[in-house]
């Protein structure tokens, strides 16, 4: 899990800072939707060409990739375009719950990005979701 501390003037400056990660979030998640279309058509091929070598020889052709359980991370040898799709699937899973996340959280600070107070705003990031925001008023 990974935290990052960051430092903001103003509410606004925390605003702007989380546009530009709802703007990046959403180009990826654009970019890995494309390459999931992709590969759905990929799966769809295989399996028509698994089904005429069905058909051809009789048997069940053996083109399934190989999963390696690493115990922190797992290793596809040769994954078929099935295993890719799910992977990411997850993926973007992830990203859609992270942009409504920060939708969120920029709706719930947008009322206080009027205030026009010049302070020291310290925001503790977690997985790249703002999760703590420290407001010293001197």
């Amino acid at each position: 899990m990974s935290s990052i501390v960051r430092e903001y003037s103003s509410f606004g400056d925390i605003i702007k800072s989380i546009d530009d990660t709802l703007t990046t979030l959403r180009q990826q998640l654009a970019e890995y939707l494309r390459r999931l279309e992709d590969i759905r058509t990929k799966s769809e091929q295989e399996k028509k060409l698994k089904e005429l070598l069905k058909r051809l020889t009789g048997e069940e052709p053996s083109t399934v990739g190989k999963i390696i359980d690493m115990r922190e991370i797992k290793l596809f040898v040769n994954p078929d375009a099935e295993q890719e799709a799910k992977l990411l699937e997850e993926i973007i899973d992830r990203l859609n719950k992270n942009i409504q996340s920060l939708q969120s959280i920029r709706k719930i600070l947008e009322p206080l990005s009027n205030i026009e107070v010049e302070t020291k705003i310290t925001v503790i990031y977690r997985e790249g979701l703002p999760v703590a925001i420290i407001m010293k008023i001197s």
